[in-house]
């Protein structure tokens, strides 16, 4: 008998109700949807997100429509059983079982209604984040990954890597998107052997690419956030039937990332996000290496001229200041950065070369502003300074005892100790008053000095006073060195202090 034939029988009736009901509503109506879901997970990792979307979209439409043919079919024998000889209760019995059976399918239908909804817009090709964008960064050496990891990321970032082979660095800007995806964009990483880098957030999918690279740093501010994944249309990770969250702990073990760092990962709600401290990142091995910041040449990329510079530092309320009090010092800062952004040099080579200028023009202000401000100032500096002993002792050192070394020291401060700095700063600049500096001589800045480094050791005075000695020293030692000295500098009598800071910065 052709299928058709037994479609039609089946449909009329005239198959015998046990067989109707037992063989080909039970069985053959579950057959075709258990084979789907069989062939589902095999869909979702092989091909593109939408491939997945269509069969499952598929699967359930076969399965609606073999439970109609089913249960009609079965409806109609029931109506012939009598007639064929048999009880009139089975009949009945097997009627009530398909209306109960039809109410139970309509509300799985209703409760499936979201998850259809969500599967039919990734099958018209909607994507879990923004478009991929690829950006080959001015030194010719980094290109930035924004957007989404969406279907075809890796294929574009392949392409613009044929494009631009100097480039040794992906910068990865994403808050994830399709896991698959994310895996082809480690494939292309860990193949050209690049190394990964992260200005500012990478989270979910985005961390399976970043794992790839073969060198792996984050900025200080930098935020690499991980979660369970979730299967389209599950309203979690453990409502999904493909469990995307098994593949990604295969993905993570394989990285060789720890089971306590995977476990905390996955068992985060997809909802939610967990970023870890870089410490932790460092331990987990996410992280290879600690970074200060601004490696990759993002400003030389972004502004395309010396007036698009002059016009974002104005934004900025202490380089305003700066320019409204002393233009030629405001030139000569924008004009050592734009030198190093025509160059194409990164972004802690400009920073740090406008920095210079600035802080030149700054010493000469600090002195002449109010002895409350200069106190402020002072208790900011010992406070950037224990915090930057907790993050980088190189940065405190760079802070403490410049040298001109391209580090982003900055960068490397909580937020809030930086926001506060460039309002103390802006405080000096628009309130310094030279006449603050009447009756003041180098001797007075002396005492000062010798006053503050009283309660340093020995070793700590050897390494404060001689350059030689702190070369020598080890980092954390000349780290210490500056914290004791500005603890020594804070511990003048508040009365006393303002007047003493005032010295000391006029003598230098």
């Amino acid at each position: 008998m052709s299928l058709f034939g037994f479609l039609r029988r089946h449909y009329n009736g005239d198959y015998s109700l046990a067989r109707s009901y037992w063989v080909n509503t039970l069985l053959l109506s579950l057959f075709a949807p258990l084979l789907g879901l069989l062939l589902l997970p095999w869909l979702t990792s092989n091909f593109p997100a939408r491939y997945g979307s269509m069969a499952f979209l598929m699967v359930t439409a076969l399965g609606l429509a073999l439970w109609v043919w089913a249960v009609v079919g079965t409806w109609a024998s029931a109506n012939k059983h009598v007639g064929r000889g048999g009880k009139q209760g089975w009949a009945t019995l097997v009627k009530v079982l398909i209306v109960l059976g039809g109410l139970r399918t309509v509300g799985d239908v209703v409760s499936l209604a979201p998850a259809l909804r969500e599967h039919v817009e990734v099958a018209a090709g909607a994507q879990v984040g923004p478009a991929t964008e690829l950006e080959v960064r001015a030194d010719g050496r980094s290109i930035l990954l924004s957007g989404g990891i969406n279907d075809g990321s890796a294929q574009q970032l392949d392409r613009a890597l044929d494009a631009a082979p100097s480039v040794t660095t992906v910068v990865l800007s994403s808050q994830g998107g399709w896991l698959r995806e994310g895996e082809m964009l480690a494939e292309v990483i860990r193949r050209r052997g690049l190394n990964t880098y992260v200005e500012g957030v990478c989270a979910s999918a985005c961390t399976i690419a970043f794992l790839a690279g073969r060198d792996r740093a984050a900025s200080p501010q930098a935020k690499i956030g991980f979660h369970s994944s979730r299967g389209v249309g599950a309203p979690d990770a453990k409502a999904s039937p493909f469990k995307p969250t098994d593949d990604l702990e295969r993905i993570y073990r394989a990285a060789g990332l720890p089971t306590s760092f995977i476990t905390k990962a996955l068992s985060t709600p997809h909802a939610e996000m967990w970023a870890p401290s870089h410490d932790e990142l460092m331990q987990a091995g996410v992280l290879t290496r600690r970074s200060d910041g601004g490696e990759t040449a993002s400003m030389a990329t972004r502004l395309r001229s010396r007036e698009q510079l002059v016009a974002e530092f104005r934004q900025a309320p202490l380089f305003s200041a700066l320019a409204q009090r002393s233009p030629e010092d405001f030139d000569r800062m924008t004009t050592a950065a734009w030198n190093k952004i025509v160059a194409g040099a990164p972004d802690a080579e400009v920073l740090l070369a406008g920095r210079q200028h600035l802080m030149v023009a700054f010493a000469r202000y600090l002195p002449q502003g109010r002895d409350d401000t200069l106190v402020a100032y002072q208790l900011l500096m010992q406070e950037q300074l224990q915090a930057l002993r907790e993050r980088s002792v190189d940065a405190c050192v760079e802070m403490a005892f410049p040298t001109g070394r391209s580090m982003n020291v900055i960068a490397n401060l909580p937020p809030e100790l930086r926001n506060r700095e460039l309002v103390l700063m802006e405080q000096v600049i628009r309130e310094s008053d030279p006449s603050r500096l009447a009756g003041l001589d180098r001797g007075e800045g002396m005492k000062v000095v010798q006053q503050a480094a009283a309660a340093l050791s020995p070793q700590q005075r050897a390494v404060f006073t001689d350059a030689n000695a702190r070369n020598a020293a080890s980092p954390a030692l000349v780290c210490d060195t500056a914290i004791g000295f500005f603890a020594g500098l804070n511990a003048i009598p508040v009365a006393e202090r303002g007047r003493a800071l005032r010295a000391l910065y006029a003598s230098e």
